[in-house]
């Protein structure tokens, strides 16, 4: 068969014509290729395609892809679509010049599409987590959950994709998955991106445990609810931590006020370098006080000038209060030591060189007294009295700020903001129990622990089933039912490499004279175990680092790139990087170059047609002669 012809457009479409009438595989190569067909195909693509948009803008762009681009109808559509194409340029076989565009233009959108799909179906796309001086990594987290499921008799994992947050399973609605290996079956009812930890007192069977209460902690103007379990034998639940803000303890006994404990520091202050003193804190805690050496105007002496951390101020004549105790803001005491008019060093001990103030300095001497005990923030004790439950607040100011007793369940202010709180049980012999829940507006919890599925195992033919558990993102869960356990892990996916990649160095350079960056360079080593290549390659910002390395690797999408993902601005000691593979890169690069080509011969062969060059018009010998003695005549 001949693909091109100089056959005439009415003898080529006889041709055509006949082809079609006498071959039943012509017929559905014309039936494929048809223009309703080819219309039909564009128009669903490009409502699924609007349909995609409205659905990224309401959602994510993940659920766009799950629903459309990557789902295996879309997948279908552009097989059909490629083979309305393909058929399309068959039907117009034999070929004739000017088609010769249509044709590329057409085999390079075939290309493309191809190309889409092979990185859909052997690429992927992810992220790996690098530390400094952490062993090699050699897989991949990829952005899709899955069910990680283990044969309890052959230990082997099996698994299987489970896309919760998109196809959400609901108590009305489960989700039913068979456990290899046995007859056996989880059942998965709900999801929450939101799960919760809340730690409560529940009864101990053991006499020799103490009590302890779960405490409620809220905050209307802040919207907020804390739940705190304390224990009054164990240590670790003994005292709690309320955001960072204060303690939280569960008493035997009332408090008792701590007399604290004595805090020193030393500062040499002078007059020329009023912002770089001198400071030696002797127990380690800064004082904040702030002292400044001025020269007063009226009396030409110095002057010491204290500022507290509340920012009051203060001022004495230094000769005249050198040796004497001066009471500061806050309940701190300061002692003028020592003044020097004219400091300097001789033989490592400070000195004066001369009476004049050419660079004076003076040592202060700090004292104050720093609260301490139990007493601080919030104090809960057992009321002698009754089943109530004693209190004592204490502010920043360490002053009581609320005291008195509550019984379970009544609220009582604690005088930090709108604070309140109540104890919602008590038990003489207490343990502490973990229950995970949804977060949701209104509810108390302990911590956010993440996102999980809940299930449970049961047994179809006797249906006996395990207890519902919460299954929560990259942890791994036992279920047991009819003694069988099976263990059940939910998480995002991972996907191996064939070769391994560590942290050299992860630099952050940052604009001139300011915090912003300006790249990204994580130096990265390869290492391939199989030939045992190492490579050490920069990943920069807007141009990623390949292993292997090569042109030709590159050219055919045979490489896996590594690019700058995320970072921490307080750990330069570990980055993120986004991991990308994709075999049909070569098959779409080289179809948009057709598709460009193809149009551009089109175009070419358009204007050809518009313009055509002069034909040279032939004349017989007579009619020659003629026109030559016409043009001959003299002009008058």
């Amino acid at each position: 068969m001949k693909f091109f012809t100089s056959l005439s457009d009415q003898a080529r479409q006889e041709l055509i014509t006949e082809r079609k009438r006498n071959s039943a595989p012509w017929r559905v190569i014309h039936a494929l290729g048809s223009l309703p067909i080819a219309v039909g195909l564009l128009l669903s693509l490009a409502a699924a395609c609007a349909a995609a948009t409205l659905i990224e803008s309401r959602f994510d762009s993940t659920v766009a892809q799950y629903y459309v681009y990557r789902s295996p109808w879309f997948l279908g559509w552009l097989v059909l679509l490629c083979l309305n194409l393909f058929a399309v340029t068959l039907t117009r076989i034999p070929w004739k010049p000017r088609h010769l565009g249509f044709v590329i233009t057409h085999y390079g959108i075939i290309l493309l599409l191809s190309g889409a799909m092979i990185g859909r179906i052997a690429g992927f796309e992810g992220f790996v987590h690098l530390r400094l001086g952490e062993p090699p990594e050699d897989r991949v987290t990829l952005n899709q959950t899955a069910l990680f499921l283990e044969d309890p008799f052959r230990k082997e994992i099996f698994r299987v994709s489970f896309p919760a947050e998109l196809w959400r399973p609901r108590p009305g609605h489960p989700r039913k998955l068979a456990v290899p290996g046995t007859d056996l079956r989880l059942v998965v009812d709900d999801f929450s991106s939101d799960l919760a930890l809340a730690e409560e007192v529940a009864p101990s069977s053991d006499p020799s445990s103490g009590p302890g209460i779960t405490l409620l902690l809220q905050s209307r103007m802040a919207r907020q609810k804390t739940l705190l379990a304390l224990l009054e034998k164990e240590p670790a639940h003994q005292t709690q931590d309320f955001f960072g803000l204060a303690k939280v303890h569960w008493l035997s006994e009332p408090p008792v006020s701590s007399p604290g404990r004595t805090v020193h520091e030393a500062q040499v202050v002078f007059a020329r370098s009023p912002e770089q003193p001198i400071t030696h804190a002797a127990e380690g805690i800064p004082s904040h006080y702030r002292f400044f050496l001025v020269p007063d105007e009226q009396s030409r002496q110095m002057l010491l000038v204290a500022i507290s951390p509340s920012g009051q101020k203060n001022a004495w004549e230094v000769t005249s209060h050198i040796g004497k105790a001066l009471d500061l803001p806050g309940g701190a005491q300061a002692l003028l030591t020592d003044y020097w008019p004219d400091f300097a060093m001789r033989e490592g001990k400070p000195t004066s060189l001369s009476d004049r103030p050419q660079n004076p300095a003076v040592l202060v001497q700090l004292r104050w007294t720093e609260r301490g005990g139990a007493s601080t923030g919030l104090s809960l004790w057992k009321s002698p009295d009754g089943d109530r439950i004693a209190y004592r607040a204490l502010n920043r100011r360490e002053e009581i700020s609320a005291e008195g007793k509550a019984t379970l369940g009544q609220n009582f202010s604690l005088g930090w903001a709108d604070w309140e709180a109540s104890v919602l049980r008590y038990e003489a012999h207490a343990s502490i129990q973990s229950v995970i829940r949804k977060r949701e507006p209104g509810t108390a919890f302990t911590m956010a622990i993440g996102s999980g599925v809940r299930g449970w195992v049961e047994d179809p033919k006797s249906k006996a089933q395990s207890t519902p558990l919460w299954i929560l993102s990259g942890l791994t869960q036992t279920l047991t039912v009819e003694g069988i356990p099976i263990r059940v892990a939910y998480g995002l996916e991972s996907r191996s490499l064939p070769f391994r990649i560590a942290l050299e160095k992860f630099v952050v350079p940052r604009e001139e004279g300011s915090d912003a960056p300006v790249d990204f360079q994580a130096t990265v080593r390869f290492e391939d175990p199989k030939t045992g290549t190492t490579r050490v390659a920069t990943a920069h910002m807007n141009s990623p680092a390949s292993f292997p390395g090569g042109f030709w690797r590159s050219a055919l999408g045979r490489n896996y790139k590594f690019s700058q993902a995320s970072w921490n601005p307080q750990d330069l000691q570990e980055t993120t990087l986004q991991v990308l593979y994709d075999p049909g890169w070569p098959c779409k690069w080289v179809g948009s170059l057709l598709i460009c080509g193809g149009i551009l011969l089109m175009f070419l062969h358009r204007e050809s047609r518009k313009n055509p060059a002069p034909v040279p018009t032939v004349l017989p010998p007579g009619e020659i002669r003629s026109e030559r003695s016409a043009g001959a005549t003299p002009a008058r």
